[in-house]
């Protein structure tokens, strides 16, 4: 039933590899320095076996953090690798702190201390990260303990499940006035961005996502209809909306004037990749004396299409949402603000 393997290694190392077969179940193997302890090893699983005292391997003892994250990557990625990307960055936070620990030793105490620790580090951008940003990489976490537990049987509970998450305030239900719309306007108008202005038009007008609008590639614009195609969106779906007159002409006087040849609409300095416009949209709110995100904007549009008589279904096919709460809650916001005017 035991089967022992010598291995040699390509630094000169000698291991033996013992490999036990069981009818009605997997194999199990494990690999040991020396041929004594690699007999004693087998012939110990070996009288387990005969004996019914093997219950099958305990994954959470050989199995690191590391392991969990890699398989994770693996199988996760090819499917929706877009928004994957922002996961497998808070993935490899943990991995950073938690990679050599086995699954067995990653108790709610341990990462309970890392939770704390999330709130005290300094992002890239030399800020401290927000609790409901330590939320989502508490998310990411509980996600990959979950397909563990769920799918592969490495775990037989989620440590994540004792672990508490971060009050988060309530989200900001905020929509520009037609004042506030033509000050920002104004001001992205003299951004050192060549994309700024154009970006944030596209956002106010048509609701769409940062993201959706600065993945844009010309293919997915036909001026003629008069539409634009967002593909592998955040629901990972793909959705053509409408454009309004006033922006069908910015994005024709931006085609005219590029100088750089790209696929993208809005592309970085070198044409390979969308632009980056983070920076340059933190100065144009600070200069505009507004103090909003550019979530703010598709907010916006959301209120000025509720306001021009759009059904609660209309809206949301525009903006993408797969359900009508976010749309619901706009509508109920907005039957408590003074109307305002609708743009493009």
């Amino acid at each position: 039933m035991a089967y022992i393997e010598k291995r040699t290694h390509s630094s000169g190392n000698t291991s033996y590899r013992v490999r036990i077969r069981m009818n009605g179940a997997p194999g199990i193997s494990e690999s040991f320095p020396t041929r004594r302890e690699a007999k004693e090893w087998a012939s110990k699983m070996e009288a387990d076996v005969r004996q019914g005292r093997y219950f099958g391997r305990s994954e959470s003892k050989e199995r690191t953090f590391a392991d969990l994250v890699e398989r994770y990557q693996q199988q996760k990625y090819p499917t929706n690798p877009k928004s994957f990307h922002k996961c497998k960055v808070q993935l490899f936070w943990w991995n950073k702190h938690l990679k050599d620990y086995f699954l067995c030793n990653i108790t709610p105490a341990v990462i309970s201390e890392l939770k704390d620790l999330l709130l005290k580090e300094f992002t890239p951008r030399k800020t401290l990260r927000s609790q409901s940003t330590a939320n989502r990489y508490m998310a990411a976490l509980s996600g990959a303990f979950s397909v563990a537990v769920r799918e592969w049987n490495w775990l037989k509970e989620n440590p994540m499940a004792r672990i508490s998450r971060y009050k988060e305030g309530k989200p900001r239900e905020r929509f520009l006035s037609k004042e506030e719309i033509s000050r920002l306007l104004a001001v992205c108008q003299t951004s050192k961005s060549p994309h700024l202005y154009a970006v944030t038009l596209f956002a106010i007008c048509s609701g769409a996502r940062r993201g959706e609008i600065l993945s844009l590639k010309w293919k997915d614009l036909d001026f003629e209809r008069q539409t634009a195609t967002f593909r592998d969106t955040k629901n990972g779906e793909t959705r053509t909306i409408p454009l309004s007159p006033v922006l069908v002409s910015c994005l024709q006087v931006e085609k005219k004037k590029r100088i750089i040849i790209s696929e993208y609409v809005f592309s970085s300095n070198d044409g390979k990749r969308p632009a980056d416009i983070r920076t340059a949209w933190e100065i144009a709110t600070q200069e505009a004396d507004l103090d909003i995100c550019f979530h703010t904007l598709r907010h916006t549009a959301a209120s000025h299409l509720t306001m021009g008589g759009a059904s609660t279904i209309e809206i949301g096919a525009v903006l993408g949402h797969k359900t009508l709460a976010m749309v619901k809650s706009i509508a109920i916001c907005l039957f408590h603000r003074q109307r305002g005017c609708y743009v493009g």
